[in-house]
């Protein structure tokens, strides 16, 4: 069994497969882990609704509260209060929606 995992942190950027979320979670123990993945979209609110979703569904991530989402754009990097909102509302309805289904 995984630790679980808070989302610290993630980064997105344009890539040629879609939109590229570098994830930072910290464990339980303290550890932190990075992860990436590739989000089959090119629109940034698409994708921070699709990443929320799919952490949802990961039984090792617990909450999404304290994320920051920023984006990468050129060599610039900024908060997007945005996005970080729609990561986290749609993190809460997949959750509400599978704790449903069970």
């Amino acid at each position: 069994m995984r630790l679980r995992a808070l989302l610290e942190q993630v980064f997105l950027k344009r890539g040629s497969g879609g939109i590229e979320a570098q994830l930072v979670l910290e464990r339980e123990s303290g550890a932190r882990e990075r992860s990436t993945l590739t989000l089959a979209t090119f629109e940034l609110p698409a994708a921070a609704r699709l990443l929320g979703r799919t952490l949802a569904r990961r039984d090792d991530v617990a909450h999404v509260a304290r994320c920051r989402v920023r984006v990468q754009r050129g060599t610039t990097l900024s908060d997007d209060d945005r996005l970080r909102d729609a990561l986290r509302t749609a993190f809460r309805e997949e959750r509400r929606r599978l704790r449903g289904a069970a």
